[in-house]
């Protein structure tokens, strides 16, 4: 029987490994509900999650360091809402955000971000940039921690993406076309600093496995083929390039438009990609996904978690044996759902959230029922 990092990394070479490997976790506060007890067991023992090791500095602010920063109470209605106002300092200036945090909700909302005007976009193209640093005592300490339990993979800052999501997202878009020089100054400058740490810090024995966050933001509906070749290719390709260089892996969260776009990652250094979401959430068909780029890129997915809410389990087990016996032979496949969380991220009623628990076990045992090698059709 092979361990969680075992099956992952046979999975991940493309070769068949006793199972297929299972992604699953369920958020914070539904492990307190009565329910999770059972299902907490069953994860702990069978799961094959990736786990994150840290080591690579990337910067507190767009690859900057950060000199003050400092989160202030501007406005507090006890039982309806807060408000906070973020600030940092930086050697580009200042920046400021505002966040909502409604009364008894987990999440938040922006109402300002940090980059809003045109001249907080330009502070950050043209301000000189420091080396950026790694921490290997750091990345050494989260691989003895992680152990077998999974494949441990090291975050990469990727400065589009964290620019979309910190930005006023109209005007990113506006800037793609208007101020296409500060952008790719701005792009050159921070996918330098990412490319020259990767280089040491791989050169160091950091590594190999690395994971990105941003490509959800950078295609349809937001923007398409020809600002995708321009803005994110290259730089993307240039990051990628250094990761193979010296034998590691690259996978990407990526949630929905996709389909038209994997074999242009594949060809820019993506080796893994998830969640796969199919319609209505995304627009991937997990089968021709397999045909197109099954060979060189793990497929993770394609497990709908946001519709746990109104499943069976027993429609649950069907979604599961299809994914895996569309995707799974020959290796390359991890059984994974479109939620991070399984679709436990919501505040939900005791009673809902019971059937939303019990449709994530329904989903790990399907795994386990269907997931054993040689693949039955």
């Amino acid at each position: 029987m092979m361990t969680h990092r075992q099956r992952f990394e046979t999975a991940w070479s493309f070769r068949e490994p006793d199972r297929i490997p299972i992604e699953a976790r369920i958020s914070p506060h539904a492990q307190k509900h009565p329910a999770a007890a059972r299902l907490l067991e069953l994860i702990a023992a069978v799961v094959d999650n990736p786990i994150g090791v840290g080591g690579l500095n990337f910067g507190e602010f767009f690859g900057l360091p950060v000199t003050c920063q400092e989160k202030t109470l501007i406005e507090d209605r006890p039982g309806e809402f807060q408000r906070y106002q973020h600030c940092r300092e930086t050697a580009a200036g200042t920046f400021t955000a505002i966040t909502y945090h409604p009364a008894g909700e987990l999440d938040y909302h922006w109402e300002k971000r940090y980059v809003t005007t045109l001249d907080d976009f330009k502070r950050l193209a043209e301000t000189l940039r420091p080396p950026l640093t790694f921490d290997k005592a750091k990345w050494q300490d989260g691989m003895t921690k992680a152990g077998d339990r999974g494949a441990p993979i090291i975050g990469v800052w990727h400065p589009l993406g964290d620019l979309v999501r910190n930005a006023t997202t109209e005007e990113v878009y506006i800037w793609f076309h208007a101020e296409r020089e500060a952008m790719h100054r701005f792009l050159e400058a921070a996918n330098n600093q990412v490319a020259e740490l990767l280089e040491r810090a791989l050169t160091a024995g950091l590594g190999p496995y690395f994971s990105v966050c941003a490509h959800e933001m950078l295609l349809p509906p937001w923007i398409g083929h020809a600002l995708f070749d321009e803005f994110v290719f290259p730089y993307d390709k240039r990051v990628n390039d250094v990761i193979h260089r010296h034998g590691g892996k690259l996978r990407a969260h990526c949630h929905g438009n996709c389909m038209d776009f994997l074999e242009k990652m594949a060809d820019m250094g993506i080796d893994a990609i998830e969640p796969l979401e199919h319609p209505p959430a995304g627009d991937v068909d997990l089968a021709e996904a397999k045909r197109l780029v099954g060979r060189h890129m793990m497929l993770c997915g394609n497990i709908a978690s946001e519709r746990f809410l109104f499943l069976t389990p027993a429609e649950v087990r069907a979604q599961v044996r299809d994914a895996i016996r569309t995707a799974a032979p020959g290796g390359g496949f991890a059984l994974r759902t479109s939620g991070g969380h399984c679709g436990t991220c919501m505040q939900l009623p005791d009673d809902i959230m019971a059937k939303v628990l019990a449709n994530v076990e329904a989903y790990i045992l399907a795994g386990i029922e269907f997931g054993q090698y040689p693949i039955r059709g």
